[in-house]
C-alpha cells in the first residue's frame, strides 16, 4: 500500500517537473526571440533614419561631387522588402541596403534579413546578409504613409518614394520552443521609423 502511494507521488512530482522545465524553455525561448526581433527592428530603424543621407544638396553645386558619395533615399518599398540609399554606418560612405522577407516554397515560417553593400560596389557580386530574424510568420511587414499621415499604396511607384515620409514594419515571430500545450506561441513587434533627410 505504501509502495503504491509513493508511486503516485512520485510519478504527480516528475509530471510537475517536466512541466516546470517545457514551461521554462518556452518563457526562455520567448525572451530570446523577443530579444532577437527588437534587436534587428532597432537596427532598422537607426538604418532608414540615415536614408537619404548625405544628398546632393550638402554638396557645393559647383563642384560635382561622384554619384557613389550621394544617397538617392528610398529605391523601392514592398509589403516584403525595402530598399534604400544612405550613410548607415557613418563612415562617410554611402551604402545600399536591403531588408527582404524570404519566404520558402512551402510558406512561412520565413526569414526577414538585412544586407548592405557599399554604392560603389553595386552589381558587383552578391549583397552580403549579416542579420537576420527567424521564424517570421507575416508576410506583410512593411507600410509607408505620405508626409500627410496617407498610406502609400504597395509597391510604391517612382513618384511615391519621393513622398514616402514614414516606414512601418510589424513582425510576428513565432517561439522556438512549444508551449505545455504543444502549441507555440506568437511575439507581435511593430515599430515605425521616420525618414528624415
Amino acid at each position: 500500500m505504501v509502495a503504491a502511494i509513493l508511486a503516485i507521488v512520485m510519478g504527480v512530482a516528475i509530471q510537475g517537473v517536466i512541466e516546470l522545465q517545457k514551461r521554462s524553455s518556452a518563457d526562455s525561448a520567448k525572451v530570446d526571440k523577443n530579444q532577437e526581433a527588437r534587436q534587428f527592428m532597432d537596427q532598422i530603424v537607426n538604418d532608414i533614419h540615415e536614408t537619404g543621407f548625405p544628398n546632393s544638396k550638402m554638396y557645393d553645386p559647383t563642384a560635382a561631387p561622384s554619384q557613389n558619395n550621394i544617397a538617392v533615399g528610398l529605391v523601392s518599398v514592398t509589403t516584403t522588402a525595402i530598399q534604400f540609399e544612405g550613410d548607415v554606418d557613418g563612415s562617410g560612405s554611402v551604402s545600399e541596403v536591403y531588408i527582404q522577407l524570404v519566404t520558402p516554397a512551402g510558406g512561412c515560417p520565413c526569414i526577414l534579413q538585412r544586407g548592405t553593400i557599399l554604392k560603389s560596389q553595386v552589381g558587383t557580386g552578391a549583397i552580403p546578409y549579416y542579420t537576420e530574424v527567424n521564424d517570421v510568420m507575416n508576410t506583410a511587414i512593411f507600410n509607408a504613409y505620405f508626409f500627410d499621415g496617407s498610406t502609400v499604396s504597395l509597391p510604391a511607384s517612382a513618384a511615391d518614394l519621393l513622398n514616402i515620409k514614414t516606414i512601418q514594419m510589424t513582425v510576428n515571430v513565432r517561439s522556438s520552443a512549444p508551449e505545455v500545450d504543444g502549441t507555440y506561441a506568437t511575439i507581435t513587434m511593430a515599430s515605425e521609423a521616420k525618414i528624415n533627410n
